[in-house]
């Protein structure tokens, strides 16, 4: 017994040298299949704020956010998220000011130790909470048609309250909104935004109106004083031969005339006429600021003037026309057959351009470049000035026989005689044999 104690007791510090190598060891290959790591995560994180007072409000919008420096292991980091983190500031105690609060990151993931936040104190504004009512007022932009005149503007809901921190709700005067009531005849009506305004005209922030919205109605109906009257065009003479008036337009198409009630309500045909525009022998556009014939006791309202623009365009029609087609690329040698060696080609434009046709102005082309001997079927290409399209040709097709060109052979005699007979469209040349 004596014996065993005397070995455990001389053995004992190597047997603990070897449990703390073991240790060791067992540590070393657990830091090398799983090292640890000190990174700043690559996404910021945002902080939000805890503890606020009851009566008390962030003034703006608290969206602060912290960058996180972490110390944990390569499992652990590949697998974080932002939801993992959680920054906040404590307001605990806080009353209304500015404030530099510290903020505090959790991290709800093992191992991971927080080494490092960036900002370290973040600033808050609080203030008392408050809410008023004020009245809504909406602002009229811009004048109605001339002769029209604007009514007071009925505005649903008439006040709105306005909620926010208590130094910013003070500010507010108003709820304020614009409404464009430019060239108008009829009354408008419309939902529009409300603005927070304060004294100055400006725009307070950090505050709410409920509700944001309101409905406008603003009459506007004709002065007793003026009409609005329909421009009705005179025109004088015919446009050229083979033309036509294809539309007439009007800028304005109203003017606003201005007279006794009585004057005014005698107009029954609710027009005014121009001045007679001459249009006699016109083959383009004709574009004119005419006068206009008044009525008695009626003046046109200054600053309106009226410009008439009467679109003129050639009529359109179709002409049928015979044309011998031209060959082109026949190889030196060959000689061609056309069948039929005349075709109609149908053709269409403005009736004027038609009616000037000449017979050169219209060419039908084969293109025979390439085709050796025999027959084919070949599309004409048809060649017209530019105001004149093709619309079809008849045939669609020719047919093209393509020969060598025939040999003609001299014999002397008394008299001297030669015939050559072929139908070609083309170049013949002619070769002389002489028989002695």
């Amino acid at each position: 017994m004596k014996q065993a104690l005397r070995w455990a007791a001389a053995n004992v510090p190597l047997m603990l040298m070897a449990l703390l190598l073991a240790v060791l060891a067992w540590v070393g290959a657990l830091e090398q299949a799983n090292p640890t790591l000190e990174r700043s995560f690559p996404r910021p994180v945002p902080v939000s704020s805890t503890n606020g007072g009851e009566n008390l409000l962030i003034v703006g919008s608290f969206d602060e956010e912290v960058q996180v420096t972490l110390q944990t292991t390569q499992s652990v980091w590949e697998t974080l998220e932002v939801d993992d983190f959680k920054a906040t500031v404590d307001l605990s105690g806080l009353g209304p000011g500015v404030h530099e609060v510290p903020v505090d990151v959790g991290l709800d993931r093992e191992p991971a130790t927080i080494v490092n936040v960036q900002p370290e104190m973040v600033e808050v504004e609080l203030d008392a909470a408050a809410s008023r009512i004020v009245p809504v007022h909406v602002e009229t932009q811009g004048e109605p048609a001339v002769g029209y005149v604007v009514r007071r503007p009925t505005v649903d809901p008439a006040d709105v309250t306005v909620q926010g921190p208590s130094s910013y709700v003070t500010r507010v005067v108003e709820g304020f909104a614009t409404l464009s009531i430019a060239g108008a005849r009829d009354s408008v009506e419309e939902t529009v935004s409300l603005r927070p305004h304060g004294a100055e005209g400006d725009t307070v922030p950090h505050v709410s109106l409920n509700p944001d919205e309101a409905q406008i109605f603003i009459t506007i109906e004709p002065s007793g004083y003026h009409s609005t009257l329909a421009v009705q065009v005179v025109l004088t003479g015919e446009v050229a031969s083979g033309y036509r008036i294809t539309e007439i337009s009007i800028d304005p198409p109203t003017i606003t005339v201005f007279g006794d009630p009585a004057d005014l309500s005698a107009l029954e045909e609710g027009f005014i006429e121009t001045k007679p525009i001459n249009v006699a022998g016109a083959r383009e556009d004709v574009v004119v600021r005419p006068g206009l014939t008044v009525p008695a006791k009626v003046t046109v309202v200054p600053g309106q003037q009226v410009q008439v623009r009467i679109s003129i365009q050639a009529i359109q029609s179709s002409l049928t026309v015979t044309s011998t087609p031209e060959v082109q690329g026949l190889e030196p040698g060959f000689t061609a057959t056309l069948s039929p060696d005349v075709v109609q080609v149908v053709l269409n434009g403005p009736l004027p351009r038609l009616q000037t046709l000449t017979p050169e102005d219209v060419r039908v082309v084969l293109d025979l470049f390439g085709l050796p001997l025999g027959t084919h079927q070949v599309e004409p290409e048809i060649i017209a000035p530019g105001e004149i399209m093709a619309q079809s040709i008849i045939p669609a097709t020719i047919q093209v026989r393509i020969l060598e060109t025939p040999v003609v052979t001299v014999t002397p005699t008394s008299t001297l005689t030669s015939s050559v007979t072929s139908t070609v469209t083309g170049t013949i040349t002619p070769t002389l044999t002489v028989t002695p």
